[in-house]
């Protein structure tokens, strides 16, 4: 039985070449579109890993952006923390009184000037101590004494405005003061 396998093999010797060249053809066919399929998600794999990337410094990016506002709007908040510019509405009959009256008030709230807004918004009755009732004498071409009544505090960003009214005194005696 041997030998006639043996037989057999010598017999047909070009089909058997003919075999072995077709594996090894299909063979280098197989591994070249392979090959190709392996280099083709390599390079998808490679543009995946590149966009990536972007995208992550794309986030750091953002985030870093993100801190500097967060830290520009902290220094906002502090800096409307504080009161820096006061603001006096005067409402009064008389107009010549107006802007004497509002400059003597501004001069009174003056130590108010970069203190926390927060804490004359919970005691609003410090800047009513102060102004309420408090007569006001004028010096100019006639004295006259001028009675003061806060209406209104508003409190916005960074300005302290206060609205107030005033009211001629003229009639009562004017004590005389030393300037």
């Amino acid at each position: 039985m041997a030998r006639e396998i043996y037989r057999g093999i010598v017999k047909n010797k070009r089909s058997w070449v003919m075999f072995f060249i077709g594996i090894i053809f299909g063979g280098s066919i197989f591994l070249f579109l392979y090959g190709q399929k392996i280099d083709s998600l390599l390079s998808e794999r490679n543009a995946i890993y590149y966009a990536n990337n972007q995208k992550y410094k794309e986030i750091l990016k953002l985030q870093e952006e993100i801190e500097n506002l967060t830290r520009k709007g902290e220094k906002r908040e502090e800096k409307e923390d504080r009161i820096e510019k006061i603001i006096v509405e005067v409402n009064s009959d008389q107009p010549y009184i107006t802007d004497a009256v509002k400059t003597q008030v501004e001069e009174k709230l003056s130590p108010f000037l970069n203190k926390s807004m927060q804490w004359i918004s919970n005691n609003p009755d410090i800047i009513e101590l102060i102004l309420d009732k408090q007569p006001i004498v004028i010096d100019g071409a006639q004295k006259s004494k001028v009675e003061i009544h806060l209406k209104y505090i508003s409190f916005y960003r960074s300005t302290l405005k206060i609205w107030i009214t005033a009211s001629d005194l003229s009639g009562e005696e004017i004590p005389e003061t030393d300037g």
